[in-house]
Formats: structure tokens, sequence, C-alpha cells
């Protein structure tokens, strides 16, 4: 693509909205759940570590049990 046809292209994306613009993040709040709420699962773990290795965990919870936890930065 020529120079000129490059610019035009960038300058129609721009102006028509179809670049991308900046979002601010949503809030996501950090959570705590009490461990006599919480089940978790150590998935695909190499035993030969202390602690073992996993490669991944999952956590269920009794609904309900969730606190939000306020952070002030």
């Amino acid at each position: 693509m020529s120079g000129r046809a490059w610019v035009s292209v960038l300058m129609i994306a721009t102006l028509s909205g179809s670049a991308s613009r900046s979002r601010p993040k949503p809030f996501l709040p950090n959570m705590n759940i009490p461990l006599e709420c919480a089940r978790i699962r150590l998935i695909d773990c190499d035993l030969s570590f202390r602690p073992p290795h996993c490669r991944t965990a999952a956590v269920t919870y009794r609904k309900g049990c969730e606190q939000v936890m306020v952070v002030v930065k």
C-alpha cells in the first residue's frame, strides 16, 4: 500500500470510530472467603515439590460467605 493510501485508511478508521479507544477499567473488588465456606482443588500437581506445584486451582464456596474487602490506595 502506498504511503498516502495508508494514511487515508488510518484517518478513516480514526474518524469513523473503529479505531481502538482506551476505556476506564471497571471496578473489580477484592473478596475474602472464610476457609469454612470454601473448597479448594489443586489440579495437575507435581508432588516432588514442597509445597506442590500445581498447574491450576479451582475454588468453590457457599453462596453468601463472600466478604468484600475495602482497599484504600
